[in-house]
């Protein structure tokens, strides 16, 4: 008797903290729904409880425990002939296995699960709705989109508005990458509006719209696509946290965009110019993938990373951070640029060529590409090659209309017109260069200054060294420091000093000015390594990146640089290294 009532009771207890831990997700409040979700376990051990305390594990960044915790609960369900929930669980699995793991092969073992289980469901619900979206998911963005539709139809005949939002939102993005720009901008704004309303019940999936619709602002260079959203989630997670989709952790709209983007690839710093906040954002959100075995669902960190080094000079290091990484599409714009830097331009053409073929169908997606293909036929000299990709990125933009690509059509029409002889070139430049400025693009404003610069010299000597001053003013600032090093070279060329701008300490590192001192004390790099206990390779590279952030070309110039502006007792004479040695 005793024990039929305490089975009672943990029933009891066990369906009430149930219903708590329900109620806790629908509200926000991840840590409560974790706690009564693990006594509802406790008390009950039913496959609910389990399944509702991983989706808690989720919210609260534990994605690990919470894929583990999942993948028990669906075991739970298929034991108690609950089919359509471990389905549910199945799908679930599938996505976060690609999409946030990118474990692909694990992904199509749930989603062949999940097929089957569906496939003996007489009222599967809107869950077949679900399965075209991760079928959908497992194919190029640009090669199909029939699904989406599909499952649209199927989330609006069984009113699961939650699935409605991720379809519309993939929808959205899969007609932009095909060039149907107003459709498919439609469908993102739809999307966003179902999710912040509210109407959907799992707040996920306003984090999944707002990622679709940032991805797609990139991909067309339109920030202002975001902006307005942006401001009203500002309030709208006032009540919420969301786990590894987005650390929500500003006030502001720009914050917030910022916070989202840079958490995945830092891209927004990048376009922008911040290169010293865009590294922060890449180097943490590398560290993260490499460490957790997440990625984000967007843009991709080590390809954003790569095109970092890639500007600031630092080559060994962009080589680094692609390698492994060579054969990922999102990262062939980052390796070819590697290649360019490197003087491989026909490596770089192959690289590009080889991922378009991949990109057919998908216009927007192969713009960028097909920009970057344009510099690395004109640098292999493949000018009919560079003709068919201005051609290419000419059309895309006039479909988009976003002025971040027509600049990226004018400055590659310039270029082109230089080499043949067209003295367009110069118009079309300066044409590029105001749209730059305009899209909130200056590393790109300065790069064609430089390119107009190269343009005009043979007839304006003085034009073409205002306008090289201009831009390397701009790379100085931003911290590019290989196209800062070209441009001080190009300008010497013509007679010019190297560097227009006084050159401080302040654009060196606190470790990078502890190791000009030392240079000034005469110290060798294995001297200053043990010194400041670092390995001799770490000090050359500290040396290397003061020469090429201070516009020096050797060791004598960095140690008379430091002698007239160090403070005396940093530069003075003091040739005393230490006997520890270590490493950084």
């Amino acid at each position: 008797m005793c024990l039929r009532a305490t089975r009672w009771e943990d029933s009891w207890v066990g369906e009430d903290q149930l219903a708590a831990g329900t109620s806790a997700l629908v509200s926000g409040d991840w840590a409560a729904a974790r706690e009564a979700f693990a006594a509802s376990w406790a008390a009950a051990a039913s496959a609910a409880a389990l399944d509702g305390l991983g989706q808690a594990l989720w919210w609260l960044d534990e994605p690990s425990a919470a894929l583990e915790t999942r993948s028990r609960a669906f075991a739970l369900f298929r034991r108690d002939g609950a089919d359509r929930s471990a389905a549910a669980v199945a799908l679930w699995l599938a996505r976060e296995y690609r999409n946030l793991l990118g474990r692909h092969a694990m992904a199509e073992g749930w989603l062949a699960r999940s097929r089957s289980l569906l496939e003996d469901l007489e009222d599967p619900g809107s869950l077949p709705g679900w399965l075209l979206v991760a079928e959908s998911e497992a194919v190029d963005l640009g090669s199909d989109g029939e699904r989406f539709s599909h499952s649209l139809t199927i989330a609006r005949r069984h009113r699961d508005t939650d699935l409605e939002i991720v379809a519309l939102a993939r929808r959205g993005a899969w007609r932009i990458a095909r060039g149907a720009v107003s459709e498919g901008t439609s469908d993102l704004h739809e999307a966003m509006a179902a999710a912040t309303a509210g109407e959907g019940r799992n707040v996920q999936y306003v984090g999944e719209a707002l990622c679709t619709l940032l991805e797609v602002a990139g991909w067309l260079g339109d920030p202002g696509l975001v902006e307005e959203w942006a401001q009203l989630l500002v309030d709208f997670r006032a009540a919420y946290a969301f786990g590894p989709l987005i650390p929500f952790e500003n006030t502001s709209a720009a914050d917030l965009i910022s916070a989202f983007c840079t958490s995945c690839c830092g891209g927004i710093y990048l376009v922008t110019g911040r290169l010293d906040a865009a590294e922060e954002q890449l180097v943490r959100g590398v560290h993260r993938m490499t460490t957790s075995g997440l990625r984000p669902r967007c843009l991709h960190p080590v390809a954003q990373l790569g095109e970092l080094r890639v500007l600031q000079g630092r080559l060994e290091e962009a080589e680094a951070t692609l390698t492994g990484f060579e054969q990922d599409r999102e990262c062939a714009v980052a390796v070819a640029s590697l290649d360019l830097s490197r003087g491989r331009p026909s490596h770089a053409v192959e690289v590009l060529t080889s991922t378009l073929m991949t990109l057919q169908d998908a216009a927007v997606l192969a713009f960028p590409l097909q920009v970057q293909l344009v510099d690395a036929a004109l640098a292999a000299q493949n000018v009919e090659l560079a003709r068919t990709m201005v051609a290419a990125i000419a059309a895309t933009a006039a479909v988009t209309g976003t002025t971040l690509h027509r600049a990226q059509v004018s400055q590659a029409q310039g270029r082109l017109a230089f080499v043949d002889g067209d003295p367009r070139s110069e118009t079309l430049l300066h044409s590029a260069a105001r749209d730059f400025a305009e899209a909130g693009a200056p590393l790109q404003a300065a790069r064609t200054r430089v390119a107009l610069a190269r343009v005009v010299v043979g007839r304006d000597r003085g034009l073409a060294v205002t306008e090289a001053r201009s831009a390397l003013n701009a790379f100085e600032r931003m911290g590019a420091a290989a196209d800062a090093d070209r441009t001080a070279a190009f300008l010497r060329d013509l007679g010019d000093r190297a560097r227009t701008t006084a050159r401080t300490v302040d654009v060196l590192s606190g470790r990078e000015q502890q190791v000009l001192a030392l240079l000034a004390q005469g110290f060798t790099n294995a001297e200053i390594a043990e010194r400041l206990v670092i390995s001799v390779k770490t000090a050359g590279h500290h040396v290397s990146n003061i020469l090429l952030k201070l516009g020096l070309r050797s060791r004598t110039e960095a140690a008379a640089f430091a002698l007239l502006r160090l403070p005396r007792h940093e530069a003075g004479p003091s040739h005393q290294p230490t006997t520890r040695r270590g490493s950084e």
